[in-house]
């Protein structure tokens, strides 16, 4: 019986943790900053939207994404601020409810170099 309610306890706790843990199953509307500008996914339209900032000097910024794990083309949206002081859009056509690996990079020139990271999010 000592054994019976250890496993009942043990497998109670460990159901917890897989639903506290768990990723959610669907996106939720996103502003991230990404270095010098913003990306913003908008889920009920599926619309992915790229700002680079409004600053002295040139300003750009760009997002490839993929499926994570590889596979399909990525798509690549880019935003600049020269003679462009508004966002770059795009609908996505992807699927639901999978998770997509966003590469990024931003620039402004007084810096020089460029800023790189990536993000996932699932739509």
């Amino acid at each position: 019986m000592k054994n019976l309610t250890k496993a009942v306890t043990i497998g109670i706790g460990v159901a917890a943790a897989s639903v506290v843990l768990a990723p959610p199953a669907f996106a939720v509307n996103f502003i991230r900053d990404i270095g010098d500008g913003t990306v913003r996914y908008t889920d009920d339209t599926n619309q992915m939207c790229l700002q680079a900032d409004n600053t002295l000097g040139t300003a750009w910024v760009e997002v490839a994404m993929s499926r994570q794990g590889g596979g399909g083309v990525p798509v690549i949206i880019r935003d600049h601020n020269v003679d462009h002081p508004g966002a770059t859009c795009r609908l996505l056509d992807i699927p639901e409810n999978v998770t997509y690996q966003a590469e990024y990079r931003s620039y402004w020139e007084g810096r020089g170099t460029p800023i790189r990271g990536v993000f996932l999010f699932t739509t």
